[in-house]
């Protein structure tokens, strides 16, 4: 009897372990952080290390300038501040120099999706706004301070809202410097510009502006620009003083004529389905990064200006500064672009932007 009662004893024993470790089998839950949805290198959630679920954003940030240029230096400033103030959040890529396409195709990719922010001059980007081109009206602005409180106030708002129909959020203004031309022949007068072949910025309003100028103007894209030059397919070109010395352009061309007769201005802008659904508090984020970065890099630009100067000067190349009776007379030749755009930009936008312009130059 007793041999029995231990037997059963002992069976219910084996019954109770088994039982045990089935409903611990049963109960078992990953807790580890690395089941389910653990994040991905795109946009969505992402589970971190103490189990909680957050949303992550990559930002792909094209532009086409190179690393050394101040407006690569403005991409990073964002880049820091926008992952600072998302608390890692939102991560920044970015790929400057042209690697994701020409001017336009990037801001063809920001439109479909496939690069979230690009960095690019009002000048293309008036392929998708047209009103846009109003900040290319030769010898619009008298001063660095009257552009930027124009563009930082409603007119710059204004223009913004042109690029919400195009599907593109803008973001703010970064400084390129003010255009000046290079060429192999010396420009002193209006004169001097008939018949030579400049290469010209594959912009309607930029091209109208050589050609009241006297110039061919031959579409290039900014990649082509030093080949053109070395090959002998343009005889110069437009572009600030900083593009002549970090492309080296004074190894391919003799003079820069310094004629300030425009500025080559950038806007940040962001897939407006990317923004619109990312949440509030990191709207916030991207508008204030954005912010600091454009104000920082107008400055870093603004106090490089006389270095790159200096600089094309030191390599041989003649910097011939146009007088102001000069510039007077290519304000005249150029005024013929303003009644040509008229239309296209809208009689009461140009004169809302003059006006703009009075009132704060006085």
């Amino acid at each position: 009897m007793f041999k029995k009662w231990k037997l059963l004893s002992t069976l219910l024993l084996v019954i109770l372990v088994l039982s045990l470790a089935l409903t611990g089998c049963g109960d078992n839950k990953d807790t580890s952080g690395t089941g389910g949805n653990t994040g991905s290198t795109g946009n969505g959630d992402k589970t971190d290390s103490t189990g909680n679920n957050e949303e992550q954003y990559v930002i792909k940030y094209a532009h086409n300038q190179l690393e050394s240029t101040p407006q690569h230096e403005g991409t990073l400033l964002f880049k820091e501040k926008v992952e600072e103030l998302s608390n890692g959040r939102i991560t920044v890529q970015i790929f400057p120099n042209n690697e994701l396409g020409s001017m336009r195709e990037v801001i063809e990719q920001v439109q479909s999706g496939q690069i979230e922010l690009a960095q690019q001059s009002l000048s293309v980007l008036t392929n998708f706004a047209p009103e846009l081109a109003v900040t290319d009206l030769p010898y619009l602005f008298p001063s660095e301070e009257v552009l930027w409180e124009t563009l930082d106030g409603p007119m710059g708002d204004k223009l913004n809202g042109k690029l919400e129909s195009a599907g593109l959020k803008a973001l703010g203004y970064m400084s390129g410097g003010p255009k000046q031309f290079s060429s192999n022949m010396p420009i002193r007068t209006l004169a001097d510009f008939k018949s030579q072949r400049f290469r010209a910025l594959p912009a309607p309003i930029i091209i109208s502006t050589f050609e009241s100028l006297g110039i061919n103007p031959i579409p290039i894209e900014f990649s082509e620009l030093y080949n053109s030059l070395q090959q002998g397919v343009v005889d110069g070109q437009e572009n600030p003083t900083q593009t002549v010395d970090m492309l080296r352009l004074y190894e391919v061309q003799k003079y820069v004529a310094l004629t300030d007769h425009a500025w080559m201005i950038y806007n940040n802008v962001m897939n407006k389905d990317f923004f619109d659904k990312l949440p509030a508090d990191l709207q916030e984020a991207v508008v204030e990064a954005m912010d600091y970065a454009n104000v920082e890099q107008r400055k870093i630009m603004s106090s490089e200006e006389e270095t790159y100067i200096k600089n094309i000067e030191a390599n041989g190349c003649e910097v011939i500064r146009i007088s102001d009776e000069v510039k007077a007379d290519l304000a005249k030749a150029t005024s013929v672009v303003e009644e040509q755009f008229r239309d296209t930009i809208g009689a009461d936008l140009i004169a809302e932007f003059k006006a703009e312009i009075e009132r704060l130059s006085k």
